[in-house]
């Protein structure tokens, strides 16, 4: 092994000091622990200026017993401090196995150095360099994105509606974006709310509507009948559920549509069939299961599974019935026929109503 490894030197703009500073920068991105990064830093604050010079070797040779002393570690954490090192190509062992570490230092300069080599660490300051500017720059977007979050949850407690607040909520819990440190996930959180805050600004400006129908309603090409459309006041009870579980269907999505076709095992669908598919679905669109069992308690399980479908299925369409978060949307839903206002058999009515005038395809 080596006792004399040498180096290319720092790159322009990079000393010692501000070598330390880019790795404290970079620790995430580097993947180091607080061990490993105290220990950079006692080894360049323990190497002279004039080591990281082009062609010197730059390098410590303390013993393991003066280490752990120093740090108030055991030996054995020392030494995993720098094997993590090591594994990460920051640092080199150039002694002997089983032998003591030393170095010899004349007129200021390293002559020979049996230790802890920082030849790697050096060789790659540019690197560290980027990573450190990318990860400055990921907290300013983090910092961006956790204030914009902020002041989206501020608006939503504007709009003065429960609805929209459960919603809100039903996104990020705790309501808290510094628990957030993914930036994917801090986007993903901002667009759900955005979502929210756009479709119950409309919702708030749109009337409820309600469409008559009898027991076991088909899509029906009377026109007279898909004009039969009005605004409902609140119903007297919670009423019977007019919707067939096969028109159920042919409202569904696609993906919808699927569920329920493979829980009703190719025999005629029915409302066990929509359920479970709904349930499913309403998982898969970050709807809790506690959210679910309180609405299904509320309003009836089909009811509950219907508030879905029609949510899930405007989600995928444009226009003023269109939807940018379908969780968000069967919240406001689902929760209007907790409070006995008549909006599902409307909004069932208007894309039944679609259905027919497209073909199929709102």
């Amino acid at each position: 092994m080596t006792q004399h490894l040498t180096h290319g030197g720092l790159p322009d703009g990079i000393s010692p000091f501000r070598l330390k500073l880019l790795l404290q920068q970079a620790k995430t991105s580097l993947g180091l622990s607080s061990g490993a990064l105290k220990y950079l830093e006692f080894a360049i604050d323990n190497c002279q200026p004039s080591d990281f010079q082009q062609d010197r070797i730059c390098a410590i040779w303390h013993s393991l017993e003066r280490l752990a002393h120093l740090f108030g570690l055991s030996k054995r954490q020392i030494a995993r401090i720098e094997a993590e090192l090591v594994d990460a190509g920051l640092i080199k062992r150039t002694y002997p196995e089983r032998k003591s570490r030393s170095g010899d230092r004349v007129a200021g300069v390293i002559k020979r150095a049996a230790g802890i080599n920082l030849a790697p660490l050096i060789e790659q300051a540019e690197y560290i360099r980027a990573l450190a500017s990318r990860q400055m720059q990921a907290d300013e977007e983090s910092k961006r994105l956790r204030e914009h979050i902020q002041g989206l949850f501020r608006q939503i407690r504007d709009l003065e509606s429960v609805d929209a607040d459960e919603a809100a909520t039903s996104i990020l819990p705790r309501r808290r974006p510094a628990e957030l440190s993914d930036i994917k996930k801090m986007k993903e959180v901002a667009e759900a709310l955005e979502a929210v805050l756009a479709d119950f600004s409309k919702m708030d400006s749109q009337p409820e509507l309600s469409v008559e129908s009898d027991e076991n309603v088909r899509l029906n090409t009377n026109e007279e009948k898909k004009n039969k459309i009005r605004i409902a006041g609140k119903p007297k009870g919670e009423g019977r559920l007019t919707t067939s579980p096969a028109h159920a269907r042919l409202l569904a999505g696609t993906q919808m549509g699927e569920y329920i076709d493979l829980y009703a095992c190719g025999c005629p669908t029915d409302w066990t069939a929509v359920i479970r598919a709904a349930h499913e679905r309403a998982y898969e669109l970050g709807i809790s299961s506690r959210l679910w069992r309180e609405r299904c308690t509320q309003i009836g399980e089909a009811r509950t599974a219907l508030c879905l479908i029609v949510a899930d299925r405007n989600s995928q369409r444009d226009g003023p019935y269109g939807t940018k978060n379908a969780a968000a949307s069967f919240v406001g839903m689902a929760r209007k026929e907790a409070r006995q206002i008549a909006v599902l058999d409307g909004l069932v009515g208007e894309l039944t109503h679609a259905l027919l005038r497209t073909g199929g395809n709102p």
